[in-house]
């Protein structure tokens, strides 16, 4: 057994309602570990070229210092979703009297399912950001997956020293009890979830779409060139790997938990006790590794080890990033988590252009909708954009108007809970 210890809390309605106590306050179930600062504190060149590399993009904007000088942004800028790895946490200090809403929902397993990210300027060498995450709504959800669940939406904000936003948007979670699964479970999922095997025919199938992958690079987007109903570039990510996930947390750090190594695992272990378990050696390890321990994934009730959703988010942000261009600005991207992607898993992703106009406060844009199918058919990623382009009547697209810096934070640096989530 790989599992003693884990927690398996219940979903009761005095849980939600502690959650609820939150709203406008850091989520208790998305706590800082120790040394819970971000992975990349200041952005440099090589942040963003590492970054880059380990989401399997090369694309010479992101990882050619030199070449990025060549274009209108004149150095290096990072791609959507790089922002992840950044953020001194500026959350909202919890008040005494709601310290015991630490409690809502402790020991129900959380998954990643999507979010929407707005996008104003970009991240450059010397940034240096802050974040905060606060609880915006809980709504309690029935699926055929897990049962009774709640799904927490959480707002986000980063900016700078001088209170320029550089992204916001919000981020939803869904919180299922962890279940052993069951004899009937698992003949009810050999139906469709067999894992996956490739023939040598659609091994090439895949090798042939790496060699087409496009990528438009200087190649200036214009909004006369484009129509409604335009059909994209296709992009295959996949067969996902296990060292797929490693490169991921080479480029993205550790993200929200900080799970780092001997003592510091220790140390991180007394401050977030819910996030570890017993393995087969009966020593404590983070319950992370649902995403490399089969044992353990099967234990919350999941039939193979998986991504983790930013994995499929960052998909997203290079199929959008490859059709784009350098000269475009990606302002907008909403992005749903449908299934599991098991590792083995196809993703082929496919783009069409809804909308081609130019707006009264950000000019000329294009919608777009994308979807992410598995080899099993099975839509994993379902998503929606908007690019700001360039017009032969107006020139290169404008940088959108940036918001506030988010009410939900810290007012000031320091500080009791300055590093808490």
């Amino acid at each position: 057994m790989s599992t003693k210890g884990l927690i398996r809390g219940e979903i009761t309605d005095e849980s939600i309602e502690l959650v609820r106590q939150r709203i406008g306050y850091p989520n208790a179930t998305l706590r800082a570990g120790v040394h819970g600062g971000p992975w990349n504190e200041i952005a440099t060149a090589d942040a963003i070229r590492r970054w880059a590399l380990c989401m399997g993009d090369d694309n010479r904007m992101f990882v050619d210092r030199s070449y990025g000088r060549t274009t209108r942004w004149g150095e290096t800028i990072a791609p959507p979703g790089f922002e992840k790895s950044m953020g001194i946490l500026r959350c909202k200090v919890l008040p005494d009297h709601l310290k015991h809403t630490d409690r809502g929902l402790r020991g129900v397993q959380l998954f990643y399912s999507g979010g929407e990210n707005f996008y104003y300027r970009p991240i450059t060498e010397g940034v240096q950001l802050y974040r905060s995450r606060w609880v915006d709504k809980v709504d309690v959800k029935t699926s055929q997956f897990a049962g009774r669940s709640v799904i927490v939406t959480n707002g986000l904000g980063l900016w700078d020293d001088d209170d320029q936003v550089f992204s916001d948007g919000v981020e939803w979670f869904v919180h299922a009890e962890r279940r052993k699964r069951t004899a009937d479970d698992k003949a009810s999922e050999r139906k469709v979830d067999e894992p996956a095997f490739y023939t040598d025919e659609q091994q090439a199938e895949i090798e042939t779409a790496y060699d087409a992958e496009y990528v438009r690079g200087g190649d200036t987007l214009y909004l006369e060139d484009v129509s409604v109903g335009q059909v994209l570039p296709r992009m295959v990510k996949g067969p996902l790997t296990t060292t797929d996930l490693i490169n991921f947390h080479m480029g993205a750090g550790w993200m929200i938990y900080g799970i780092w190594a001997y003592r510091l695992a220790y140390e991180n272990r007394k401050r977030l006790r819910g996030f570890y378990s017993k393995n087969e050696y009966n020593a404590w390890d983070t319950v992370q590794r649902v995403h490399w321990d089969k044992a353990l994934a099967e234990e919350i009730g999941i039939p193979n080890i998986y991504d983790i959703g930013a994995l499929r988010q960052t998909m997203i942000s290079h199929y959008l990033t490859n059709y784009a261009g350098d000269d475009a600005w990606i302002y907008r991207i909403r992005f749903e988590f449908r299934k599991f992607n098991y590792m083995g898993d196809v993703t082929w992703i496919s783009g069409v252009i809804t909308d081609a106009r130019i707006d009264d406060k950000l000019g000329p844009l294009i919608e777009v909708e994308m979807s992410g199918v598995n080899q099993r058919g099975q839509e994993n990623i379902r998503a929606s954009a908007t690019i700001l382009v360039a017009s032969r009547k107006s020139g290169l697209c404008k940088l959108p108007p940036a918001p506030p810096p988010p009410v939900h934070r810290q007012a000031s640096a320091g500080g009791e809970g300055a590093d808490q989530p």
